[in-house]
């Protein structure tokens, strides 16, 4: 099954979970993880309409977004793995949500 349809799926089933918890889909956020993904793979979610990403790794993001950021410019990068105190500074001016910070001197 290619990455669109499967991303469809995943799409249909919060609606219907949404629907059984009494809430309504657009109050959730789908954050795709493209850890280890090249932008090939990533470029059939982007057109599909797939806007938030999450990847683990600064330096990993650094090598595949800004080009893909150029050509979809509304993309919002979560950083959903473990920062390293060397890395926050880059990790500040490339993402625009961090999940990962786990103490205070970050």
């Amino acid at each position: 099954m290619e990455s669109a349809a499967r991303l469809e799926e995943v799409r249909e089933r919060i609606a219907h979970a949404c629907t059984v918890a009494g809430r309504k889909a657009d109050e959730v956020t789908l954050v795709a993880v493209s850890k280890t993904h090249g932008a090939e793979a990533i470029e059939p979610l982007l057109e599909a309409g797939q806007l938030v990403f999450g990847e683990n790794r600064v330096q990993e993001a650094q090598g595949k977004w800004p080009a893909l950021r150029e050509r979809w410019p509304a993309v919002q990068l979560h950083l959903v793995g473990t920062l390293q105190s060397n890395k926050a500074a880059d990790a500040v001016a490339m993402f625009d949500c961090i999940h990962s910070l786990d103490r205070p001197s970050l």
